[in-house]
């Protein structure tokens, strides 16, 4: 069997995308899954908030990624040489291939073939996880190119305000193009609404936008916003750890979600 590859993405930054992917992350390993995150973020949030500590010879995402000139090949040789273990407090089963600083100069990589430079990577590994999740930049540049090339779905992260739902639309548009060009069947995990507030009628009628517009491909629950989120993210814990009303909730709907994009009984 071999991983379900997922690249969590959105233009716009700022919808949680990368508390979702480390989350989700936890979610599905806790069902007794091994998970790969691929932390495709120069910011990368994702790796601190996995607790991964980037060391001078820390091999990262942007080594993988990293074509030697008299060679051609990527000087990492596989993900798996770049997987790193998730830090204390995070599920064993979960490994990163961590991000730093230097990933953003692949945003100027004008090598032939860099579009499947990670695929090529994931390429023979796949066997070592069930799910692989990729964190994406915030934007539609050759990093989340890179990223939908190699992935199976995108799930497409969103929360019910103006600027994110035209977030969804543009995105939507770029898998249209990828699909055209690099992945023919990169399919469309869903769409998930993040931070939705029922209390506030603005949030209630942007999320009902949003399920009018894509329809089946909004899943349902809807992520909640909640303050255990926030305490989450400052201590680098998993939501699941915060033993409130406010944490259970969160966890909810995630395993929710999860049972939907990665079924434990499905592997592609």
């Amino acid at each position: 069997m071999t991983a379900r590859v997922i690249a969590l993405c959105n233009q716009k930054g700022g919808v949680g995308k990368t508390t979702l992917t480390v989350n989700l992350a936890q979610t599905i390993a806790d069902t007794g899954r091994r998970v790969l995150v691929i932390d495709a973020d120069p910011q990368a949030n994702a790796t601190t908030n996995l607790g991964v500590v980037v060391e001078d010879d820390t091999l990262t995402l942007n080594d993988v990624l990293t074509v030697e000139p008299r060679t051609g090949r990527v000087r990492a040789g596989s993900v798996v040489d770049a997987a790193t273990p998730a830090g204390e407090g995070w599920n064993p089963l979960i490994e990163v291939v961590p991000a730093e600083r230097g990933l953003a100069t692949r945003e100027q990589d004008q090598n032939l073939g860099r579009e499947y430079r990670l695929r090529e990577a994931l390429s023979g590994t796949l066997e070592q996880w069930d799910v692989v999740l990729i964190d994406c930049p915030p934007s539609i540049g050759p990093l989340t190119v890179t990223a939908l090339a190699a992935a199976d779905a995108a799930l497409l992260v969103t929360e019910p305000r103006a600027a994110s739902v035209d977030g969804v639309a543009q995105i939507v548009a770029t898998l249209d193009l990828i699909r055209m060009h690099f992945n023919a069947g990169l399919e469309i995990a869903g769409v998930v609404i993040n931070r939705h507030n029922t209390q506030r009628v603005d949030r209630t009628d942007w999320a009902a936008t949003i399920q009018a517009t894509y329809g089946d491909l909004v899943l349902d629950p809807f992520v909640p916003e909640r303050e255990a989120i926030s305490q989450a993210t400052s201590g680098a814990v998993p939501v699941s750890t915060i033993a409130t009303e406010s944490g259970r909730s969160v966890t909810a709907a995630l395993q929710l979600i999860a049972d939907l994009i990665a079924p434990a009984t499905v592997t592609s």
